[in-house]
């Protein structure tokens, strides 16, 4: 394998060579799953704080998913490589899917009160989100695993480490 091989896709938002929708992603991730054990717990105990934790917790997901949503598109976007990418055709739909999901059980939690809201439909959608989250998760880990989206596309410096972790042995061939 050529170092051209291992060189990446770069990204467009970020900040200095920060991609910054990895940095931004563990949020609503974190905040889906956390909604989801919050209906898991309300359905076992029929105690409100549980259903409370749930609505606020998915509000805050939204938000946040808004934020990476931003940087996801602008990377999604701003490169044609990574358009050409079924896999990121994959994780993108699956996520938008995720996110209009959550705004569907939010507004339900909302619109007919957080308990109501929560059984059975909030319990159902977040079930569907925590599952097409595992997939869009999957996704994302080929992008960055498999097709380098994120990586630095610059090649290593003379001398310096490589792409693969392994130290330059000082000997140039030409």
């Amino acid at each position: 394998m050529t170092d051209r091989d291992l060189l990446g896709i770069a990204t467009t938002a970020k900040i200095g060579s920060h991609p910054l929708h990895p940095m931004l992603v563990p949020f609503p991730i974190v905040l889906l799953i956390a909604t989801f054990a919050c209906d898991l717990a309300y359905w076992q105990t029929a105690r409100p704080f549980w259903a409370e934790a749930a609505f606020w917790s998915l509000g805050a997901a939204i938000v946040m998913a808004a934020l990476g949503a931003v940087a996801g598109f602008t990377d999604f976007l701003g490169n044609a490589a990574v358009r050409d990418l079924r896999d990121a055709w994959y994780h993108m739909i699956g996520n938008v899917t995720a996110v209009v999901l959550a705004l569907i059980s939010f507004w339900i939690r909302y619109q007919y009160g957080v308990e109501q809201g929560a059984r059975p439909w909030g319990l159902v959608l977040s079930t569907i989100i925590v599952i097409l989250l595992v997939y869009t998760g999957w996704k994302g880990g080929d992008l960055v695993y498999r097709h380098r989206i994120g990586m630095h596309p610059e090649a290593p410096a003379e001398g310096g480490a490589s792409l693969t972790g392994s130290r330059s042995t000082g000997v140039h061939t030409s």
